[in-house]
Formats: C-alpha cells, sequence, structure tokens
C-alpha cells in the first residue's frame, strides 16, 4: 500500500521515541545490507538508522513511501510466518533506485545476543 510522507514520519517519530528493535534491509546497485536496529534520529529531511556497531543516515527528498502490514499477506503459511516476526513494515524506494525496508519485529522474534541499544 502507498503510504504518504506524512504517514511515514508518524512510524519514524514512533520508532524514535519508542526505540522498539527493527530489522533493516538495504538493497543498493552494490551492496546489501540486513541487520537489526533503531531509528537513531529523523527530522523532516533525514532518517538515521544505527545499532551497536553501524549507523548510516537516508535523505529522505525525493523518497517514495509503501505500508505493509503481514496480516494482509494472501498466502496463508507465508501469512503466519510473517506475522509471528513482525508487526508492520514500511519500504522507502529511493530516487537513485536503491531500497531500504524497516520492519519493526516482535519482541518475541528478537535475535538472542541483539538489542536495540
Amino acid at each position: 500500500m502507498i503510504a504518504s510522507p506524512e504517514d511515514a514520519r508518524l512510524f519514524f517519530d514512533r520508532w524514535k521515541e519508542a526505540r522498539p528493535p527493527l530489522k533493516i534491509r538495504m538493497w543498493a546497485s552494490s551492496l546489501f545490507f540486513d541487520a537489526v536496529g533503531t531509528v537513531a534520529n529523523f527530522t523532516s529531511d533525514t532518517l538515521e538508522l544505527g545499532g551497536d556497531s553501524w549507523k548510516f543516515t537516508i535523505p529522505l527528498e525525493g523518497v517514495n513511501f509503501s505500508f505493509s502490514d503481514p496480516r494482509e499477506i494472501p498466502i496463508a503459511s507465508v501469512r503466519e510466518s510473517e506475522t509471528a516476526q513482525y508487526e508492520f513494515g514500511i519500504a522507502l524506494q529511493l530516487p537513485n533506485g536503491d531500497q531500504l525496508v524497516i520492519m519493526e519485529l516482535k519482541a518475541s522474534s528478537q535475535p538472542a545476543g541483539e538489542s536495540d541499544d
């Protein structure tokens, strides 16, 4: 489902304040990044994501957003698997073609040894 920048900002603000663990995946032309982290900072212009030993900032100008709720997946087996792991997610399609997907993890599905600090 397409989301407006205002919808996305509501999620980013919530994630910045509550600091839930997030599954973060980025696909770029020369890189695939997959980690658990949190929203470290958020402004109307940038989104900063970080974990125990990493951090990066995404400029939000020209980004298209789409919202995903695992409960809406039509295939039952996939829906059950995804619903067990994630609350919901948002995808960012960057102007250069890169894609960033952020999914809020359910507390029970957070990998052992990883924290949201």
